[in-house]
Protein backbone atom coordinates (compact mmCIF):
# COMPACT_ATOMS: atom_id res chain seq x y z
CA UNK A 1 0.00 0.00 0.00
CA UNK A 2 1.15 3.80 -0.63
CA UNK A 3 2.03 6.53 1.51
CA UNK A 4 -0.80 8.21 -0.59
CA UNK A 5 -3.70 5.69 0.09
CA UNK A 6 -2.58 5.38 3.67
CA UNK A 7 -3.43 8.67 3.81
CA UNK A 8 -6.97 8.72 2.49
CA UNK A 9 -7.36 6.02 4.71
CA UNK A 10 -6.70 7.51 7.90
CA UNK A 11 -8.89 10.77 6.15
CA UNK A 12 -11.95 7.98 6.11
CA UNK A 13 -10.93 6.30 9.63
CA UNK A 14 -11.89 10.14 11.24
CA UNK A 15 -14.83 10.73 9.00
CA UNK A 16 -17.01 7.38 10.04
CA UNK A 17 -15.61 8.10 14.32
CA UNK A 18 -17.07 11.80 13.44
CA UNK A 19 -20.08 10.82 11.92
CA UNK A 20 -20.53 8.76 14.50
CA UNK A 21 -20.13 11.12 16.90
CA UNK A 22 -22.64 13.37 15.99
CA UNK A 23 -25.29 11.10 15.52
CA UNK A 24 -25.29 9.73 18.95
CA UNK A 25 -25.01 13.11 20.33
CA UNK A 26 -28.39 13.83 18.28
CA UNK A 27 -29.84 10.51 19.62
CA UNK A 28 -28.80 11.95 23.25
CA UNK A 29 -30.18 15.61 22.72
CA UNK A 30 -33.32 13.78 21.41
CA UNK A 31 -34.14 12.72 24.74
CA UNK A 32 -35.98 14.43 27.35
CA UNK A 33 -34.19 15.60 30.43
CA UNK A 34 -36.06 14.32 33.66
CA UNK A 35 -35.79 16.78 35.94
CA UNK A 36 -38.30 16.96 38.31
CA UNK A 37 -38.51 17.52 42.06
CA UNK A 38 -36.56 14.58 43.31
CA UNK A 39 -33.83 15.40 41.43
CA UNK A 40 -33.95 19.31 43.26
CA UNK A 41 -34.18 17.43 46.33
CA UNK A 42 -31.37 15.57 45.47
CA UNK A 43 -29.07 18.34 44.25
CA UNK A 44 -29.69 20.65 47.52
CA UNK A 45 -29.70 17.92 49.72
CA UNK A 46 -25.97 16.02 48.50
CA UNK A 47 -25.04 13.75 50.89
CA UNK A 48 -21.17 13.16 50.82
CA UNK A 49 -19.81 9.85 50.14
CA UNK A 50 -18.70 8.29 53.62
CA UNK A 51 -15.74 5.85 53.13
CA UNK A 52 -16.93 2.22 54.56
CA UNK A 53 -15.68 1.82 58.07
CA UNK A 54 -14.92 5.62 58.61
CA UNK A 55 -17.44 7.79 60.46
CA UNK A 56 -18.13 11.01 59.13
CA UNK A 57 -16.88 14.04 60.97
CA UNK A 58 -20.15 16.58 61.69
CA UNK A 59 -19.50 19.84 61.12
CA UNK A 60 -19.03 22.06 64.02
CA UNK A 61 -22.14 23.98 64.94
CA UNK A 62 -21.37 28.13 64.05
CA UNK A 63 -21.47 30.44 67.65
CA UNK A 64 -24.78 32.20 68.23
CA UNK A 65 -24.00 36.12 68.41
CA UNK A 66 -25.95 36.59 71.77
CA UNK A 67 -26.63 40.10 73.09
CA UNK A 68 -24.40 40.80 76.88
CA UNK A 69 -25.48 39.29 79.88
CA UNK A 70 -24.88 42.90 81.84
CA UNK A 71 -27.51 45.13 81.57
CA UNK A 72 -27.75 49.12 81.40
CA UNK A 73 -24.80 51.63 80.40
CA UNK A 74 -21.80 49.68 80.69
CA UNK A 75 -18.19 51.39 79.94
CA UNK A 76 -17.29 51.15 76.37
CA UNK A 77 -13.50 49.49 76.44
CA UNK A 78 -12.10 47.28 73.49
CA UNK A 79 -13.89 44.55 75.00
CA UNK A 80 -17.31 45.95 74.96
CA UNK A 81 -16.66 46.76 71.52
CA UNK A 82 -15.69 43.30 71.00
CA UNK A 83 -18.56 41.61 72.33
CA UNK A 84 -21.50 44.27 71.08
CA UNK A 85 -19.98 45.38 67.44
CA UNK A 86 -20.98 41.97 65.76
CA UNK A 87 -24.50 41.88 67.52
CA UNK A 88 -25.14 45.70 66.67
CA UNK A 89 -24.14 44.70 63.09
CA UNK A 90 -26.33 41.63 62.55
CA UNK A 91 -29.39 43.61 64.21
CA UNK A 92 -28.66 46.56 61.90
CA UNK A 93 -28.85 44.28 59.15
CA UNK A 94 -31.50 42.07 60.24
CA UNK A 95 -34.02 44.92 60.87
CA UNK A 96 -32.58 48.20 59.26
CA UNK A 97 -34.49 50.65 61.65
CA UNK A 98 -33.10 53.90 61.49
CA UNK A 99 -32.35 53.46 65.13
CA UNK A 100 -30.43 49.98 64.76
CA UNK A 101 -28.48 51.65 61.61
CA UNK A 102 -27.72 54.70 63.86
CA UNK A 103 -26.38 52.48 66.55
CA UNK A 104 -24.37 49.97 64.22
CA UNK A 105 -22.79 53.28 62.65
CA UNK A 106 -22.28 55.52 65.86
CA UNK A 107 -20.03 51.62 67.06
CA UNK A 108 -18.49 51.99 63.73
CA UNK A 109 -17.26 55.59 64.48
CA UNK A 110 -16.15 55.26 68.23
CA UNK A 111 -14.12 52.16 66.96
CA UNK A 112 -12.34 54.42 64.12
CA UNK A 113 -12.09 57.25 66.69
CA UNK A 114 -10.29 55.00 69.59
CA UNK A 115 -7.96 53.59 66.83
CA UNK A 116 -7.01 57.44 66.16
CA UNK A 117 -6.44 58.56 69.54
CA UNK A 118 -4.25 55.55 69.89
CA UNK A 119 -2.44 55.83 66.74
CA UNK A 120 -1.90 59.06 68.16
CA UNK A 121 -0.67 58.58 71.28
CA UNK A 122 1.75 55.97 70.11
CA UNK A 123 3.40 58.50 67.90
CA UNK A 124 3.73 61.20 70.68
CA UNK A 125 5.50 58.37 73.18
CA UNK A 126 7.51 56.80 70.12
CA UNK A 127 8.94 60.19 69.23
CA UNK A 128 9.67 61.18 72.67
CA UNK A 129 11.53 58.09 73.88
CA UNK A 130 15.13 57.39 71.49
CA UNK A 131 15.11 53.54 72.28
CA UNK A 132 11.67 52.84 70.75
CA UNK A 133 11.79 55.28 67.71
CA UNK A 134 13.09 53.01 64.83
CA UNK A 135 14.52 55.86 62.65
CA UNK A 136 17.21 56.61 65.91
CA UNK A 137 18.19 52.65 65.01
CA UNK A 138 17.89 52.61 61.29
CA UNK A 139 16.86 56.51 59.75
CA UNK A 140 14.01 56.13 57.54
CA UNK A 141 14.89 59.15 55.11
CA UNK A 142 17.20 57.97 51.54
CA UNK A 143 19.88 59.86 52.35
CA UNK A 144 20.38 57.89 56.36
CA UNK A 145 19.31 54.75 54.94
CA UNK A 146 21.81 54.82 52.28
CA UNK A 147 24.74 55.90 54.64
CA UNK A 148 23.80 52.91 56.69
CA UNK A 149 24.11 50.76 53.45
CA UNK A 150 27.21 51.89 52.54
CA UNK A 151 28.60 51.50 56.17
CA UNK A 152 27.43 48.25 55.85
CA UNK A 153 29.87 47.45 52.76
CA UNK A 154 32.83 49.44 54.24
CA UNK A 155 32.36 47.10 57.10
CA UNK A 156 32.06 43.51 55.09
CA UNK A 157 35.13 44.58 53.06
CA UNK A 158 37.45 46.08 56.20
CA UNK A 159 36.08 42.01 57.66
CA UNK A 160 37.52 40.40 54.60
CA UNK A 161 40.61 42.04 54.81
CA UNK A 162 41.06 41.06 58.56
CA UNK A 163 40.40 37.57 57.51
CA UNK A 164 42.70 37.45 54.83
CA UNK A 165 45.58 37.62 57.10
CA UNK A 166 44.86 34.76 59.19
CA UNK A 167 43.21 32.40 56.69
CA UNK A 168 42.62 31.80 53.11
CA UNK A 169 40.02 30.20 50.42
CA UNK A 170 39.87 26.25 49.36
CA UNK A 171 37.64 26.69 45.67
CA UNK A 172 36.57 23.37 44.66
CA UNK A 173 35.90 22.60 41.13
CA UNK A 174 35.54 20.44 38.19
CA UNK A 175 36.44 20.09 34.32
CA UNK A 176 32.61 19.84 33.52
CA UNK A 177 31.19 22.66 35.85
CA UNK A 178 30.34 25.72 33.32
CA UNK A 179 30.68 28.34 36.53
CA UNK A 180 34.02 27.45 37.84
CA UNK A 181 35.49 29.09 34.96
CA UNK A 182 32.99 32.23 35.56
CA UNK A 183 33.81 31.78 39.38
CA UNK A 184 37.53 31.38 39.54
CA UNK A 185 39.04 34.89 37.96
CA UNK A 186 36.62 36.57 40.41
CA UNK A 187 38.67 34.35 43.08
CA UNK A 188 41.34 36.31 41.42
CA UNK A 189 40.22 39.66 41.86
CA UNK A 190 39.64 38.74 45.85
CA UNK A 191 43.41 37.98 45.86
CA UNK A 192 43.89 41.77 44.31
CA UNK A 193 41.25 44.13 46.30
CA UNK A 194 41.86 42.26 49.87
CA UNK A 195 45.00 40.07 49.83
CA UNK A 196 42.73 36.70 49.98
CA UNK A 197 44.93 33.87 49.40
CA UNK A 198 43.19 31.00 47.51
CA UNK A 199 43.87 26.93 47.11
CA UNK A 200 42.07 25.85 43.48
CA UNK A 201 40.77 21.83 44.34
CA UNK A 202 39.54 20.22 41.24
CA UNK A 203 37.68 16.87 42.53
CA UNK A 204 38.25 15.25 39.01
CA UNK A 205 41.55 16.55 39.07
CA UNK A 206 41.01 18.25 35.77
CA UNK A 207 40.67 22.32 35.03
CA UNK A 208 37.89 24.10 32.91
CA UNK A 209 38.69 25.73 30.00
CA UNK A 210 40.91 28.29 30.31
CA UNK A 211 42.44 28.16 33.33
CA UNK A 212 45.89 27.54 33.52
CA UNK A 213 46.90 28.21 37.58
CA UNK A 214 47.89 26.22 39.84
CA UNK A 215 45.44 23.39 40.94
CA UNK A 216 45.77 20.18 43.45
CA UNK A 217 43.24 17.23 43.23
CA UNK A 218 40.86 16.54 46.14
CA UNK A 219 41.73 14.35 49.04
CA UNK A 220 38.07 13.27 49.65
CA UNK A 221 37.53 16.93 52.22
CA UNK A 222 34.77 17.41 48.96
CA UNK A 223 32.66 14.81 50.07
CA UNK A 224 33.80 15.00 54.31
CA UNK A 225 32.63 18.51 54.53
CA UNK A 226 29.66 16.99 52.27
CA UNK A 227 29.72 20.18 49.36
CA UNK A 228 26.82 19.23 46.91
CA UNK A 229 27.67 21.69 43.75
CA UNK A 230 30.99 23.07 41.82
CA UNK A 231 32.29 25.91 42.33
CA UNK A 232 32.05 25.71 46.13
CA UNK A 233 34.24 28.03 48.04
CA UNK A 234 35.31 27.13 52.05
CA UNK A 235 37.25 29.31 54.01
CA UNK A 236 40.27 28.20 56.71
CA UNK A 237 41.50 29.82 59.23
CA UNK A 238 45.05 29.63 60.16
CA UNK A 239 45.42 26.37 58.11
CA UNK A 240 47.84 23.51 59.78
CA UNK A 241 49.06 20.64 58.38
CA UNK A 242 47.76 17.32 59.00
CA UNK A 243 49.14 15.33 61.98
CA UNK A 244 49.59 11.43 62.10
CA UNK A 245 46.30 11.45 58.97
CA UNK A 246 44.34 13.97 61.65
CA UNK A 247 43.17 16.98 60.24
CA UNK A 248 43.00 19.80 62.57
CA UNK A 249 41.63 22.55 60.48
CA UNK A 250 38.03 24.46 60.87
CA UNK A 251 36.17 24.69 57.75
CA UNK A 252 33.59 27.55 57.31
CA UNK A 253 31.37 26.70 54.05
CA UNK A 254 31.12 30.31 52.71
CA UNK A 255 28.98 29.37 49.17
CA UNK A 256 28.10 26.31 47.11
CA UNK A 257 27.34 27.64 43.21
CA UNK A 258 28.67 30.71 41.04
CA UNK A 259 28.67 34.13 42.95
CA UNK A 260 29.26 37.67 41.68
CA UNK A 261 32.52 39.15 44.25
CA UNK A 262 30.23 41.57 46.03
CA UNK A 263 28.35 39.27 47.39
CA UNK A 264 31.24 36.81 48.10
CA UNK A 265 32.56 39.86 50.23
CA UNK A 266 29.40 39.69 52.01
CA UNK A 267 29.59 35.59 52.95
CA UNK A 268 32.96 35.60 54.07
CA UNK A 269 32.45 38.91 56.32
CA UNK A 270 29.40 36.85 57.88
CA UNK A 271 30.80 34.13 58.31
CA UNK A 272 33.83 35.43 60.08
CA UNK A 273 31.28 36.84 62.26
CA UNK A 274 29.13 34.38 63.17
CA UNK A 275 32.49 32.45 64.03
CA UNK A 276 33.83 34.92 66.37
CA UNK A 277 36.97 35.15 63.97
CA UNK A 278 36.38 38.84 63.45
CA UNK A 279 37.70 41.81 66.18
CA UNK A 280 35.58 43.55 68.27
CA UNK A 281 35.58 46.89 66.82
CA UNK A 282 35.66 45.20 63.32
CA UNK A 283 32.42 43.21 64.45
CA UNK A 284 30.52 45.95 66.17
CA UNK A 285 30.64 47.69 62.53
CA UNK A 286 29.57 44.59 60.43
CA UNK A 287 26.75 44.33 63.24
CA UNK A 288 25.02 47.45 62.07
CA UNK A 289 21.20 46.61 61.26
CA UNK A 290 21.15 44.80 65.12
CA UNK A 291 22.24 48.10 66.42
CA UNK A 292 19.19 48.89 69.28
CA UNK A 293 18.08 44.83 69.11
CA UNK A 294 17.87 43.21 72.36
CA UNK A 295 20.07 40.08 72.45
CA UNK A 296 18.66 36.96 72.12
CA UNK A 297 19.54 35.59 76.05
CA UNK A 298 18.07 39.08 77.18
CA UNK A 299 14.93 38.39 75.25
CA UNK A 300 15.39 34.89 76.47
CA UNK A 301 16.13 36.02 80.37
CA UNK A 302 13.60 38.77 80.69
CA UNK A 303 10.45 38.90 83.09
CA UNK A 304 8.04 41.49 82.80
CA UNK A 305 4.53 42.20 84.99
CA UNK A 306 1.72 42.63 82.77
CA UNK A 307 -0.29 44.29 85.81
CA UNK A 308 2.63 46.61 86.57
CA UNK A 309 3.31 48.79 83.06
CA UNK A 310 5.41 51.60 84.99
CA UNK A 311 7.87 48.72 85.35
CA UNK A 312 8.45 48.00 81.63
CA UNK A 313 10.68 51.29 80.60
CA UNK A 314 13.11 50.43 83.76
CA UNK A 315 13.82 46.95 83.09
CA UNK A 316 13.80 47.05 79.26
CA UNK A 317 15.88 50.54 78.91
CA UNK A 318 19.22 49.02 80.09
CA UNK A 319 18.65 46.04 77.82
CA UNK A 320 18.45 47.94 74.52
CA UNK A 321 21.09 50.22 75.40
CA UNK A 322 23.41 48.03 75.80
CA UNK A 323 23.42 47.37 71.94
CA UNK A 324 24.22 50.80 71.27
CA UNK A 325 27.36 50.69 73.13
Amino acid sequence: MTRYSEYQLNVLVIFVVMCALSWCTKIYASQPSILDESYADKFLHYQPRVVPGKQLEQPKPRARVTPSEKQGEQPVTVEWLKNNYPILEQRAIDKPTKENINAYLYAKRIILDKAQRFSNAVTAVNDMNPLLNENNRIPYASVGAESVRRADKQAQQAAVKELSQTGGLMVFIDRSCHFCAMQLPIISMLKKDYGMESLVVSIDGRLPDNYTGKMVKDNGLWKKLGLKLTPSIVFVNTPKSYSNGDDPNKYLIISQGFYAEDELVKQIAFAGFRSNLLSKSTAKTLDIWNIGVSANQDLQNLRLDPNRPETFKQIMDPILMKQYR
